[in-house]
């Protein structure tokens, strides 16, 4: 029988992997790891309790009996006005899956397994062809699944370890009119590691702590590039492409609060070194350039997170939360690729449970802070660009088992 409920976890997460190398992210750094978390603001580091931790902070895994599988889907919509030398535009409306799955074993009492799929990094950028900026970008998508195996130990009544490898697969696909008329496009795909440590602190019946850490990694991709369309036709050409980019380290930290039995908070702190994340450079082969870099010069930032939940009954439960995220964006080094700034998320959820089944709902809105006043250039043109009304509506499921 524990033979049928491995092949039933493993079966599970094959489906979720299939489906997150096709479906899109939207955003750059993503925490939409599990909607019982999404429903608290993504405030999951100290209080978790079903197999999206293995994300969050694998620590936690040591509160997990037996064997659980857990995973769904959040669907994303981002947009955002864009102003170019005055002249109005926005995103195109688009729609993101951003799937999620999770498995963990109690191997005793001290030592469990576990091994999920998520999405950390992505976007989807999308202009109208006729769009004023569309020799900066016309569309741009980066997607992303992280393979993690973990393993915890529960070294006392308090205090669990837990971390794993993380095998990152990512593509990223950029598209931008030229000056003379015609398109130039990259195309790659490649894989990558890192590895992430966590730790759990039972303080006492009222107080839990929880740390995490991810390592930075570095992508490098293989794929195509060309230059097809202009009116001259030495500057129509194809070759390859080996694309380069440092993604950052972070640090969480989060504090469970449990005042009464039927109530939780959670605050976290996640700080994240995006200054590790300065440029991607692409190298051509075969091509009429040798070489182009993309400057980003990040900065480094943090993010809040508070969320609350409450036990109507055995149950049902009902979630919120709320997020203040810093933009690792400098206002000199904006680009319509990524058009937001600092940003504000408010969430909402429930959960449901019955016989040895859980399903999680939640949404969330996000609001971006507007950004004025920017000056960018192709090479040949300067333009002046705003970004007004960013926004991004979100509802996700999840289902969980216990077997």
């Amino acid at each position: 029988m524990k033979r049928v409920y491995a092949c039933f976890a493993l079966g599970f997460l094959a489906c979720l992997l299939a489906t997150a190398d096709v479906v899109h992210a939207g955003g750059f750094a993503l925490y939409e790891w599990g909607n019982r978390a999404l429903g608290m603001g993504t405030a999951n580091y100290a209080t978790g309790n079903d197999a999206s931790v293995i994300a969050y902070n694998p620590a936690q895994m040591s509160r997990l009996e037996g064997t659980n599988v857990y995973g769904g889907v959040t669907a994303v919509s981002p947009s955002s006005d864009v102003y170019i030398n005055g002249a109005k535009s926005q995103t195109q409306n688009q729609v993101f899956g951003v799937p999620h799955g999770f498995a963990t074993h109690q191997l005793n009492e001290d030592w469990t397994i576990g091994v999920g799929v998520y999405t950390r990094f992505g976007l989807g950028t999308d202009y109208d062809s006729t769009w004023p900026g569309k020799t900066l970008i016309q569309d741009a998508l980066l997607e992303s699944f992280s393979l993690t195996p973990t393993v915890s130990y529960k070294i006392n009544d308090s205090l669990s370890v837990g971390g794993g490898l993380e095998v990152i697969k990512g593509s990223f696909k950029f598209h931008k009119a030229t000056a003379f008329g015609g398109t130039f496009m990259t195309d790659v795909e490649g894989t990558s590691f890192g590895m992430n440590m966590g730790l759990l602190y039972d303080i006492n019946d009222m107080f839990s702590l929880g740390l995490m850490y991810r390592s930075p990694v570095h992508f490098e991709g293989t794929g195509d590039v060309s230059s097809s369309g202009n009116p001259i036709p030495v500057l129509n050409s194809e070759g390859d492409c080996t694309m380069t980019a440092d993604f950052p380290a972070s640090y969480s930290v989060g504090l469970g609060f449990k005042p009464i039995e039927n109530l939780t908070f959670e605050f976290d702190v996640v700080y994240t070194q995006w200054e590790q994340f300065d440029r991607i450079e692409f190298d051509f082969d075969n091509f009429i350039l040798s070489k182009e870099e993309m400057d980003f010069n990040y900065k480094s930032t943090w993010r809040f997170q508070i969320g609350a939940e409450y036990l109507l009954t055995d149950a049902f439960a009902v979630r919120a939360g709320y997020v203040y995220d810093q933009t690792p964006i400098r206002h000199d080094y904006a680009s319509p690729m990524l058009p937001v700034n600092d940003r504000q998320m408010f969430t909402l959820g429930a959960g449901y449970k019955w016989d040895k089944w859980t399903v999680d709902v939640a949404g969330m809105y996000i609001v971006s802070k507007n950004r004025k006043g920017m000056t960018m250039s192709d090479g040949s043109h300067h333009f002046d660009a705003d970004f007004k009304n960013g926004r991004t509506w979100g509802l996700g499921t999840s289902i969980g088992y216990h077997f």
